[in-house]
């Protein structure tokens, strides 16, 4: 927290500890023999500059204990205070201590709303939709079951309203859930709602029966299932696995013959097991909060496009859970083979259907760490309605001598709106810091390198351009440059200074 953010980082504002860290470091860690040892190695090891606790005296206390020990602590004590009052100052908390109050009653606005369901309906990501079963139509005989299909709650996970959250609608009053979305934009004949199972899986035989019973009825089963409340320590598990009764509840809907869209509202990838395979739409709605649910509705209905991406790799087994996309080249599953997951990063589908084309690359040799290269593709909304899609630019470095290299890298995104018919010419440029890497060692500067060495580009997160079978110019949505500043093996140190003052700023 000194070499590496203080030194090589450059930041020079005020760090403070997670709730009751230091105290931790004896009572939780061990890596201290008292609270106040706790106090001292916080003082003289690291740079933090306030101690976060509720009630608890500790710090105050064992500080001036110290200092009768070993005086030269004021200085870094003095060092922390500054920090401490620079931002106090910036924040003009010593002339107005409650800054903010004439804002309270803007909470929860119109504009607010309005936000928080755009937020929804853009991060809402359609995962699987066989034989394009969604988006249904509004008159459609539709059976809604599911613990989370009326539980705005369930839609925002911990840490919201309460530290575990918590169930139900009652304390969402801007809030919709599913079903609620569903009277908003169906009529309330159209479909069923029927709920007889619960988060942790469980359900008795009587209301599986009348689950299936409805299901059996309805051409189209919407199941809302996935997790329960939890924040922290609370919601950890020793199987990312669905709870298996969730699992059996569905494919015990879908052998009814009803075709079963699966809606999931979760703050993880919990494994699915064989349910894709069995049911023909998978929606994400992940904790996408008070509106979520008038969102999913509008989506499920056709009254919006889908166009979310998944933010990580959907794992399929428990083995391979921590392999993320951009992992090193080396990584292997735990099987030794490919590492296939259930969705890729960057998947999403829409109700859209969008081809790309034309790629081009403005340079194929780079000669100095100061040029860039511009990558650009036309992107076609081949569908018939209108939609929108993230276009997404991947790196790869095939061979680095300083690290492994990674699988791939995305650098570049741009999301675009297209009616159908239309096209658009996507453009990017790469420069130094995307195809630059850290020198692997912290207490130097935190250099940047740019190795000379062939660089592929890839458009769209399926793309694979086969870098070590050397086909990558077969692939129209791949592209390769070489850097050669003559510089080799370790190319052009990048400007760190500079590069530094940006990291601060984002910080």
């Amino acid at each position: 927290m000194t070499k590496l953010l203080r030194d090589d980082l450059g930041f020079d504002g005020m760090m403070v500890s997670d709730f009751s860290e230091i105290n931790d470091l004896y009572t939780f860690h061990r890596t201290a023999r008292s609270e106040a040892e706790g106090t001292k190695f916080s003082l003289e090891r690291t740079s933090i500059d306030m101690s976060m606790v509720g009630m608890d005296l500790s710090f105050t206390n064992a500080t001036p204990a110290l200092l009768d020990e070993k005086p030269e602590i004021l200085d870094r004590l003095k060092e922390s205070a500054r920090r401490v009052i620079k931002l106090k100052l910036k924040l003009g908390l010593y002339d107005n201590p409650m800054p903010g109050e004439e804002y309270l009653d803007l909470v929860g606005n119109d504009d607010d709303i309005a936000t928080a369901l755009e937020l929804a309906r853009e991060s809402i990501v359609l995962l699987q939709n066989n034989e394009s079963v969604l988006p249904l139509p509004k008159d459609a005989s539709v059976f809604l079951t599911g613990h989370s299909a009326d539980n705005i709650g369930f839609q925002c996970g911990g840490l919201s309203v309460q530290v575990q959250g918590v169930d139900g609608n009652e304390q969402f009053q801007h809030g919709h859930s599913v079903k609620q979305g569903f009277e908003m934009i169906t009529s309330n004949d159209s479909f069923t709602y029927f709920n007889g199972l619960n988060a942790t899986g469980d359900y008795t035989e009587e209301d599986l029966a009348t689950a299936k019973e409805y299901a059996s009825k309805a051409e189209y089963t919407v199941a809302v299932i996935g997790e329960h409340n939890y924040e922290e320590k609370k919601g950890d598990i020793d199987d990312l696995t669905l709870p298996l009764g969730q699992i059996e509840y569905v494919k015990a809907l879908s052998s009814t013959g009803t075709k079963v869209i699966v809606v999931l509202f979760e703050g993880r990838p919990r494994l699915l097991s064989d349910l894709p395979a069995n049911v023909h739409a998978v929606v994400n709605g992940m904790l996408a909060c008070e509106l979520g649910g008038q969102a999913m509705a509008e989506i499920i209905y056709g009254d919006v496009n889908p166009s979310g991406r998944m933010p990580i790799t959907y794992p399929k087994d428990s083995g391979n859970v921590m392999i993320p996309y951009r992992h090193r080249v080396s990584t292997q599953c735990a099987s030794g083979d490919y590492c296939e997951p259930q969705w890729i990063f960057g998947h999403g589908l829409s109700y859209s259907n969008f081809t790309y084309s034309d790629m081009s690359i403005s340079t194929t040799n780079v000669t100095s760490s100061l040029d860039s290269v511009n990558v650009s593709v036309t992107v076609t909304n081949s569908g018939s309605v209108a939609g929108k899609e993230t276009v997404m630019l991947f790196l790869t470095q095939p061979y680095r001598s300083i690290s492994v290299p990674e699988v791939k890298q995305l650098k570049k995104f741009s999301k675009i709106s297209l009616d159908a018919g239309a096209s658009q010419t996507v453009s990017f440029e790469l420069t130094a810091a995307d195809w630059s890497v850290y020198y692997p060692q912290i207490g130097q500067g935190l250099k940047l390198v740019a190795e000379d060495a062939d660089y592929v580009v890839a458009i769209k997160p399926e793309t694979d351009c086969d870098v070590y079978n050397e086909t990558a110019a077969a692939n129209p949505l791949c592209a390769t440059f070489t850097l050669s500043t003559g510089d080799y093996p370790f190319g052009s140190l990048v400007a760190e200074q500079e590069h530094r003052v940006r990291t601060c700023e984002k910080l």
